[in-house]
This record gives structure tokens, C-alpha cells and sequence, in this order.
């Protein structure tokens, strides 16, 4: 095939599978990673992004994901920009598939670079296309292209791809200057994500795996140049460490056994045979795709605790299949006294896996596709690599592969374009995990939420029920539920989930809150106070804590108190509207209109399309006889809102005081379409006709 043809097939591959997730929303991880995360906005100074992590938190912080990847936040904001300030989701997605399918379009030299038999070889069979092609169509990447925090992993590969070509650059032609734009790529795609590091262990074993092409014994590929290249991929993979770690203050994320059970079991024995059996169904995802989960964790995967668990003998037959084929592949390797490209799919597979495996540094996680990508690449190029040898064994059973290996795509294909459609919606996603992971406690959380969020109580109350019967100390679970109790005004068994919350997590400042809110309804208004100052003390910038405080205030007729606190949630978060509807409407009791209208103002900036603020702001006016301006605001909330019968009374009432009598006639028979038992607005009615007649 015309190597035109080969790109524009893989291109085709890439957006037939993926283009049903161009009418994706935010889910899962994109709400708090872009929709919540203020870094994406480009009103916010673009250092931020290098301040914060991954989902916007201060990376100095205790309690950072401490996950660094201002790149890929960058991608988020020159979307936002391109879609004019606003969070589109289609043009989220459709950058993902773009950048997805270069990828895919990238794998083709980089596989044609591990497949020549010969340094000065230009062409090679279709081993590496159809490689690309079954990479391509993989279905274990669509975590990565139907989520938008799967970004990081696409630009990060991306990267990854590329710098293995431009070292294979530097090496061919001894440039100095190459090897520097190595560095500053991988320095790159490491800020994108940072499993990008890994790629200098790549190149290393490239390095050797071209030099073993042209020379018969090791000792003769020592020479100055390999050192010199050999020792600057260190140097690289040193100091980026290093300012990695100094960026977080060289402290690691927090993590708990919730998020990945394995490593914090006590017994080696437990966390040995647990790692491995996850190392065994990473491998079986490559291998056949077909139980995809958003979250692998929370006893989605029970840890092997005991010497009779069936799975330790998976667990063994997997290495022993595993150990014989490296052994083949290292005798190979003596005997010939060469590198093959299975070395290099092998590297592929293992380096950028090694984060991930819980063998340097604890994850939060226990699998996580999108960290599959790049191995997945390696896993491909063996794959096609086997049949090509089958065939050569097998010359007979030619066509038989050709066919299996077509079916095979085809089908990964469907799965792939099958499980987008899942990821179209939060509640697709989580419903469809209950199939692979039904003892997730996460699972079940996560449909409870939805069930909340669409006020299907009922199904809610049920499943956070289900997440607690599976994971009794899951405070968040515990959290929510109170929530719903507390709405329910039980405020007792509320108060008792929350206490409990706060036993698992001292520190968790929404329980806090949630618990304060509680005890507010219950009058016991000197523990609700301490409840939400322990909050605010467990996360300072709380704009949500500071209303309720301010709300409290003001049942206790501490106005100052209350504005005050008012003023700390705006501050935080300018469009937390209801604060400032609160802060209004007490400085127009207190008589302070000019504060009113000069705080309505700056709060109309950051709120344009609040009904609340253009009605609290017009009553002002009303009183102070700036008839038109208040008019005009008036106008605009019925306009933003023209189902409030209170709207339209209120402007009723100015018409009336206006003497524009045929006017207020009107927006009081609107008001009483709307609401006909607003008694004060079919008394003013009467008395409007009554002094008419």
C-alpha cells in the first residue's frame, strides 16, 4: 500500500471510531478538571496554571492530587478561547479526536524506526501500518478520547512519539542541537503528563537497539557518542525529577486504601499477589477489551489474601508464560548478538507502564485505562509482529490470518464506537460500570449522585445505601447521603452520618459545612458556628461555607457579621449569585442604597444574566425614584426569567408609584396569570381600579 494510503486509512480508522464523541458532555473527572477548575478561564493569570495542579488546587498543598500538567490545562484554555470564553464540549472533544488521530498517525515511522532490519533501510513491509491500524481501533483508548482528562495522556504520547523520532535524528547525524530539542520535547510532554519521563529509558534501549544492528560485539557500541547521549538522557531525567518534586515540596500525593487497596495492605504476601493479578488484567485489557469501568477501585478488584485464592494460580501461569517468552527473546538476543524490534515493543510496553505499577511510588488507583495508551502501542506492534511469524511458518494459513486480524479490528472497532456511546453521559458511564465492577462502592455513589442530581430521591437514597453497605467507612458517600436526609428534615440521622464522616476524615471541611447546616436547623446555632469556622479552617477558600456562616449571621440580626462573611464568598467566587442577592437585599434593609447599587454593579459584572441581581438592584432604584433604571432591571430579570410572578408585581408597584397606571394594571394581571394567590398583588390591583374609578 502507497504509504498516502496508509495515513489517510489510519485517519479514516481514527475518526470513524471516535467521531460519535464529538456530542459527549463533561463527565466524571472533566467536571472538576475543566467545568470547575477556574485555570481553564483566561481571565486568570496564565502563571496559575504553573502554580496549581492538574484540577487547580495550589500543588503545595497537603491536599493537592499533586497531578502537574499545565500544558494540557493550556490546551483546555486556547479551547475556552476559541469558543468564546465558554466551555464548549463540542470543541473539546472534537481537539481530542484531532489530536488522537495524529497520534495514531505518528505510530506509523515510529514502528517503521523499530521494524528496519538495517540502519540505512528506508522501507519496511506493512508490519508497521498494520500495527498503526490495529493501535488505532484499539478500544482500550476510549477513556482517553471520550474523556477530556484523557487529553494529558494523548498530548503526552504524542510527545512521547515524537522524541523517540528526533533522537533516532540526533543519533544518525551526531547532532548536538537534536539532542538538545530532545530534551526540551521531553521536558514538554512530561509537563502534558508526567509519565512522559519514561520515554528516556525508551530511548536508551533504542539507542542500543540501533547500534547492535551495525556492530557484532557490545563492547564495540561504547563509544563517546553513546556516553554522551546516554548520559544526557540522565542528566534530563535527574533534574526533571528534581524540579518535579521541588514543585509539590517534595511531598507525594495523599492517598488512602479506598483509592488502591493493594498498597496499603498490610502483608507483603497480599500486596505482592494483589499487584500481580492487577499486572494480569492490565495484559488481559490489552488483550481482549471487553470490560471497560471508569474506576477500578473500591473493591472492584478484591485483594488476594489467601493462599487457596484460585486467582494466585492465574497469577502464576502468567509469569511463567511471560518469563519463557523473555527467555526466548534473551537467548535470542545472545545468540544473534542483536536487538529486534519485539526489544523495542517490549520497552514500549513496560517503561511507560512503570508509574503506573505501584513498584516506585503509590498510585491512586488500582487500573486505570487511559494509562494503557502507550504500553497498548508495544502491544500492537508484538501482536502483528506474531502473526507475521505465523504466517511465515504457516504460508498455507495465510489468507486465515489476514482474515482473523481484519475481524479482530473490525470488532475492536465496534466496541470502541459502543462504549463512546458510554461515555456520552455521566449516567451511561456509571450505569455500564455496574457490569464490570458491581462491588464498587464508587460505582454505586456516582449513580446515586446522578439520581440526586435529577431528583430521583428514591434511586439516590438506594444506591448511597448500596455504597455504604459495600464500603461502610466512605465518608463521602455518608456526606451526601446526610444531604439527602437533611432536605427530608431528618435531621437526626443527618447529624449522625456527618459525625461519622468526620471520624473517617477529621478534615472534611464539606461535612463540616453540611454538618453546621444541619445543627442551624436544629437551633443549635454556637455548634454550627464551630462547624463552619472547622471548615473554613480545613479549606480557607470556601465561598459556600462563607454564605451559610453569613446566613447564620443573619438569623442571629449580626448584619455586619453576615455581610462580612458574604463578602469572603463573593471573593472566592464571584459567581456565587446568592450571596450576593443576600448581601443586596440586607444593605436596601439597612437603608444603605448607595452601597446597594454600587455592590449590584460590580456584581452584574461578574453575573449578567442573574434575574435575582437585576430584580434585588431595581427594587433599590424603585425606592430611591430612579424610575427608569429601575424599570430597565426590572425588565431584564422578567425577560431572564418571565415565569416569576414576583417579578412582575414588583415592577407593577413602580408603574403604580410612576403613575404609568395602564402598565401597572398590566404586570399585575401578568403576576396573577402566573400566581393567582399573591394576595398583596390582587390587592394592589383593586385599590389601582378602585382609585381609576
Amino acid at each position: 500500500m502507497e504509504k498516502s494510503k496508509k495515513y489517510i486509512t489510519i485517519s479514516v480508522a481514527a475518526f470513524i471510531c471516535y467521531c460519535n464523541t464529538l456530542w459527549g458532555s463533561f463527565v466524571f473527572d472533566d467536571t472538576e478538571a475543566i467545568v470547575k477548575n477556574k485555570d481553564v478561564m483566561p481571565y486568570i493569570p496564565l502563571n496559575e496554571i504553573f502554580r496549581n495542579d492538574f484540577w487547580g488546587s495550589n500543588i503545595s498543598l497537603n491536599s493537592s492530587h499533586k497531578s502537574y500538567r499545565p500544558l494540557t490545562i493550556l490546551s483546555y484554555r486556547l479551547n475556552v478561547l476559541y469558543s468564546n470564553n465558554k466551555l464548549d464540549a463540542f470543541q473539546f472533544h472534537a481537539t481530542n479526536v484531532i489530536l488522537y488521530g495524529l497520534l495514531c498517525l505518528l505510530t506509523i515511522p515510529v514502528f517503521e524506526l523499530f521494524l528496519r532490519k538495517k540502519k540505512t533501510q528506508k522501507s519496511v513491509d506493512d508490519t508497521a501500518y498494520l500495527s498503526s491500524l490495529l493501535f488505532t481501533v484499539h478500544p482500550i483508548h476510549t477513556e482517553c478520547v471520550a474523556g477530556l482528562v484523557g487529553r494529558a495522556d494523548i498530548l503526552c504520547s504524542i510527545l512521547f512519539f515524537i522524541v523517540i523520532l528526533l533522537y533516532d535524528k540526533a543519533i544518525s547525524k551526531k547532532s548536538f542541537v537534536l539532542l538538545c530539542i530532545v530534551v526540551v520535547t521531553t521536558a514538554a510532554a512530561v509537563l502534558c503528563k508526567e509519565t512522559a519521563i519514561t520515554v528516556l529509558g525508551v530511548c536508551v534501549v533504542y539507542d542500543l537497539f540501533l547500534l547492535k544492528k551495525q556492530r557484532k560485539d557490545w563492547c564495540d557500541i561504547f563509544n563517546i557518542y553513546f556516553f554522551i547521549r546516554t548520559a544526557t538522557l540522565v542528566v534530563t531525567g535527574l533534574v526533571i525529577l528534581f524540579y518535579r518534586f521541588k514543585i509539590m515540596n517534595f511531598e507525594g500525593p495523599t492517598f488512602t486504601s479506598i483509592d488502591n487497596p493493594a498498597a496499603y495492605a498490610d502483608k507483603v504476601f497480599i500486596r505482592i499477589f494483589s499487584y500481580n493479578y492487577i499486572y494480569f488484567l492490565n495484559f488481559l485489557l490489552l488483550l481482549w477489551p471487553q470490560w471497560l469501568c471508569f474506576d477500578w477501585s473500591m473493591g472492584c478488584i478484591p485483594l488476594i489474601e489467601r493462599i487457596s485464592d484460585k486467582r494466585i494460580l492465574i497469577v502464576l501461569i502468567f509469569w511463567i508464560i511471560t518469563l519463557i517468552s523473555v527467555h526466548h527473546l534473551a537467548k535470542k538476543v545472545v545468540e544473534n548478538r542483536f536487538l529486534d524490534a519485539k526489544t523495542m515493543a517490549l520497552g514500549l510496553i513496560i517503561f511507560p507502564f512503570l508509574p503506573a505499577s505501584n513498584l516506585f511510588l503509590k498510585v491512586g488507583f488500582v487500573i486505570a485505562e487511559r494509562t494503557l495508551l502507550l504500553p497498548s502501542a508495544g502491544f500492537c506492534l508484538l501482536v502483528v509482529i506474531g502473526l507475521k511469524k505465523i504466517q511465515s511458518f504457516a504460508p498455507s494459513h495465510k489468507t486465515t490470518v489476514v482474515v482473523l486480524f481484519y475481524t479482530v479490528c473490525v470488532i475492536f472497532t465496534l466496541r470502541s464506537i459502543q462504549r463512546n456511546f458510554e461515555w456520552l453521559r455521566e449516567e451511561t458511564l456509571f450505569t455500564s460500570a455496574l457490569n464490570v465492577c458491581p462491588l464498587n462502592a464508587k460505582v454505586h455513589y456516582n449513580i446515586a449522585k446522578i439520581a440526586g442530581d435529577q431528583n430521583n430521591k428514591t434511586l439516590a437514597l438506594s444506591e448511597y445505601k448500596k455504597a455504604l453497605e459495600l464500603n461502610p467507612n466512605y465518608e463521602q458517600a455518608m456526606n451526601n447521603l446526610a444531604n439527602l436526609l437533611r432536605e427530608d428534615r431528618k435531621f437526626g440521622e443527618a447529624e449522625a452520618l456527618l459525625r461519622k464522616a468526620l471520624d473517617v476524615r477529621p478534615n472534611f471541611a464539606a461535612a463540616w459545612m453540611n454538618l453546621g447546616i444541619v445543627l442551624t436547623n436544629l437551633n443549635r446555632t454556637e455548634e454550627a458556628e464551630h462547624c463552619y469556622k472547622t471548615a473554613i479552617k480545613f479549606r480557607n477558600k470556601y465561598p459556600d461555607c462563607y454564605y451559610n456562616l453569613g446566613n447564620l449571621y443573619l438569623d442571629q440580626k449580626r448584619n455586619d457579621e453576615a455581610l462580612d462573611a458574604w463578602e469572603m464568598a463573593v471573593l472566592y467566587r464571584p459567581s456565587h449569585v446568592a450571596a450576593w442577592s443576600n448581601t443586596l437585599v440586607l444593605l436596601d434593609s439597612m437603608r444603605q442604597y448607595d452601597k446597594v447599587l454600587e455592590l449590584g454593579i460590580t456584581a452584574l459584572i461578574h453575573n449578567p444574566k442573574s434575574p435575582a441581581l437585576h430584580f434585588s438592584l431595581a427594587n433599590t432604584l424603585g425606592k430611591i425614584q430612579r424610575f427608569e433604571k429601575a424599570e430597565s432591571h426590572f425588565l431584564e430579570a422578567i425577560n431572564l426569567n418571565p415565569n416569576n410572578a414576583l417579578y412582575h408585581s414588583n415592577l407593577g408597584v413602580l408603574y403604580h408609584r410612576w403613575g404609568k397606571v395602564d402598565k401597572a394594571r398590566e404586570m399585575y394581571k401578568k403576576a396573577l396569570q402566573i400566581d393567582p394567590h399573591m394576595k398583596t398583588t390582587e390587592l394592589n390591583l383593586r385599590k389601582l381600579v378602585n382609585a381609576q374609578d
